[in-house]
């Protein structure tokens, strides 16, 4: 017999509570990051247009070039005599010669040069009086400014990340601590209830077998004894669902898992739903071409899942329709599947009807569906499956899969 330790409400809140933080500094991550390209392009292109307005004023004001801005130099030409300011590289000289071939009386701005160390000379071309004058300006500056600028606001970017993390994981606490009283309510409730039905549920189970072992001594109808037979293995399934009860109630226990032969199992669900469907008129099918498939899960949860399914097809169908239990193995997966002839699922509601206490209307439009179903997807998600709605021509379908083991050892044989 193998065990699987069950997630409990703990590692849920933990697990809510880290969420909510990541999704805060995700957020805030985001805000920071839009906030450092808005304020890149805001400081970019107000350099670009205070370099390109300096550049213009110069060229158009300056009468030589003795006297040039901070980190510019002047080239003046007239009459074939260049001047420039001390300092002009001497590289240059080809570059600004072709630009002044296209001198006009608006100044012409130019990229001069730009190298990998980021450094860049933005020149202006001007014909203005017979001279042709050239403003070369150094934007190294500018560069230097702006990545004081980005290292600053990256800094104070991390810095605001972290505190938004902090503050994203005091938040989430707070967030998700009424999640974590909930499910310790629910979880005293459950404790409680299982507590105060196993004593009477233990003398019920012990005189209906009393009655049945009185019962089947009685010279009566077999139908009798069958229907007393039964209220006993129902006692009985009610008790183990109880101990489940219990079992659940503990976030620290463990579910123990062990051979559980399917086709037994449903055949026991259509005995214990079979008075429930002659009640309302319904006709109970199981197919009897039923392969014997073993999974590895607790048969009491699984019962319950199985019995979910069909008291739900049962509950939803109208006198004189039929319920159809099937089981047949899919590669390396058993699938049960409850089909019903009832009105079927509408398809605003297919995407719900697993939802906890999900209510779509009165029971008898198919529209109710209670809590059977998302009980019963609870238990196919513990045991590594699933619960699906399928396609049908007609009524509703459902599908439980649970995988089967890849090793299968020797199971017991099956019982008769």
């Amino acid at each position: 017999m193998s065990r699987s330790r069950p997630i409990g409400d703990e590692v849920l809140v933990r697990t809510a509570s880290r969420r909510l933080a990541m999704q805060a500094a995700g957020l805030v991550a985001l805000a920071m990051l839009l906030l450092v390209l808005l304020v890149t392009v805001v400081v970019v292109r107000g350099q670009s247009a205070s370099a390109d307005n300096l550049l213009r004023s110069t060229a158009r004001t300056a009468d030589d070039v003795g006297d040039p801005p901070p980190s510019a130099w002047l080239v003046m030409v007239e009459g074939g005599v260049v001047t420039s300011s001390p300092g002009l590289p001497d590289e240059l000289a080809p570059e600004l010669a072709g630009l002044r071939a296209g001198a006009k009386p608006q100044a012409v701005l130019a990229n001069l040069r730009e190298t990998g160390d980021d450094d860049s000379l933005r020149v202006a071309t001007l014909q203005r009086g017979g001279r042709t004058i050239q403003v070369v300006l150094d934007l190294a500056s500018a560069h230097q400014e702006r990545a004081r600028l980005l290292k600053a606001m990256g800094v104070a970017s991390a810095i605001g990340l972290l505190f938004a993390v902090l503050l994203g994981v005091l938040l989430g606490r707070r967030a998700v601590r009424p999640l974590a009283q909930a499910l310790a309510l629910q979880r005293n409730f459950i404790a409680d209830a299982g507590h105060e039905l196993r004593t009477p549920l233990t003398l019920l189970s012990t005189r209906a077998q009393l009655l049945d072992r009185a019962v089947q001594a009685e010279d009566i109808g077999e139908q009798t004894k069958d229907d007393s037979h039964g209220v006993v293995l129902d006692t009985q399934r009610l008790g183990e669902l109880v101990e489940d009860l219990l079992a659940a109630a503990d976030p620290r226990g463990e579910q123990s898992h062990e051979p559980v032969e399917l086709g037994l199992l449903i055949h026991g669900v259509a005995d214990s739903a079979s008075a429930h469907a002659r009640d309302r008129g319904v006709e109970l099918v199981l197919d009897s071409d039923t392969p014997p498939c073993w999974v590895m899960g607790s048969s009491s949860a699984l019962r319950r899942a199985v019995l979910s399914l069909v008291d739900n097809a049962v509950d939803h169908t109208p006198s004189g329709g039929q319920v159809r239990i099937s089981l047949r193995r899919d590669r390396r997966s058993a699938v049960i599947a409850v089909s019903d002839t009832g009105p079927g699922i509408a398809p605003e509601a297919a995407h719900h009807v697993l939802q906890r206490f999900h209510s779509g209307g009165h029971r008898a439009g198919r529209t109710h569906y209670g809590l059977g179903l998302a009980l019963s997807h609870d238990v196919a998600n513990r045991h590594g499956g699933q619960l699906r709605l399928v396609d049908s021509p007609v009524g509703a379908a459902f599908e439980l899969s649970l995988p089967i083991p890849r090793d299968e050892p020797p199971w017991p044989p099956r019982n008769p």
